[in-house]
């Protein structure tokens, strides 16, 4: 197993397991209290939200930007809109709701939670419930130490909130320089039973995106416990055409890249209409790829 294969099985896995995401004109509301979520602490996460005033609907926030705390992964948005179709939360419940989802994406993008920030509850899980939010975002720009990456709209839409969160999200506009298989597009279907402290369960019930033509999908269960190295995950993953996607990545991408996905589709199973799939299994610092383990990044 190379060293470039293993990486991009443990991309794949970090996929899996994100799963972790979504919650009178014109007068300035007060900004969301202090640096941080109520629940989080200073050393987890932080942010400003910005210029917050109301809407139609609920508000509109422009130039909120948040960080995970020492990590240098942070985000920053040009204009959210956020409302509650259940009209139960307030204006000031709306923005930390909008910052809580915006911990979801840092926590996504940094592939998993800090040390730090897996031993605290869930931020606005009890207040978003009996809600009905929805949000979208333009104009997202988020960083880390290797890397830079936009997009240009999101969409997240909380379809029901008792007992089971279920959120449908989608992001288009997707870039980031050097990233040879980053989709344009991305959407995704995803539910959760909230708990007050780890472990947290998540369940992908759908993630599917286009890279170079090939339709990849996506689908399992996550389990995140305190600290990196107790994260669960079962993620199906499925890719249609690779061969063709392989044909398409080797006229720009490195021969590392290439070989990388030769070694995966070698690796892979074929399932019916020309996709082949994989089984990922990461249990307590091991993945397993159909049934091969492959190192892992902790």
């Amino acid at each position: 197993m190379s060293h470039h294969s293993a990486r991009l099985f443990r991309t794949l896995a970090a996929v899996g397991g994100l799963a972790l995401l979504a919650l009178g004109h014109g007068r300035v509301l007060p900004s969301a209290s202090a640096d941080t979520l109520p629940h989080l602490s200073a050393d987890c996460f932080t942010y400003s939200p910005g210029e917050v005033s109301r809407s139609k609907q609920g508000v509109l926030i422009k130039g909120m930007h948040a960080e995970l705390t020492g990590t240098q992964h942070r985000i920053t948005v040009a204009s959210s809109t956020v409302t509650d179709h259940g009209r139960k939360l307030d204006e000031a419940a709306l923005t930390r709701l909008n910052a809580a989802v915006a911990y979801a994406a840092l926590t996504a993008y940094h592939r998993g939670m800090t040390d730090v920030c897996s031993t605290q509850p869930l931020p606005e899980v009890e207040e978003v419930k009996n809600a009905l939010p929805e949000l979208n975002w333009k104009g997202i720009t988020m960083t880390r130490p290797d890397r830079v990456s936009t997009a240009s709209a999101a969409h997240v839409n909380v379809l029901t909130t008792t007992p089971t969160i279920h959120v449908l999200f989608d992001a288009s506009g997707l870039h980031s320089d050097g990233a040879i298989l980053l989709p344009p597009a991305l959407s995704g279907d995803v539910s959760f039973t909230p708990a007050a402290r780890p472990p947290y369960h998540l369940t992908i019930n759908r993630f599917h995106t286009v890279i170079n033509g090939s339709d990849v999908d996506g689908k399992g269960t996550v389990t995140a416990g305190e600290g990196t190295k107790n994260l669960k995950a079962d993620v199906h993953l499925s890719i249609g055409q690779i061969g063709e996607m392989i044909d398409q990545v080797s006229k720009v991408a490195p021969a590392k890249i290439t070989a990388a996905l030769l070694i995966a589709r070698f690796m892979g199973e074929r399932e019916p209409d020309h996709h082949t799939g994989w089984r990922i299994v990461v249990d307590n610092g091991t993945i397993k790829v159909n049934g091969v383990k492959v190192p892992a990044p902790f």
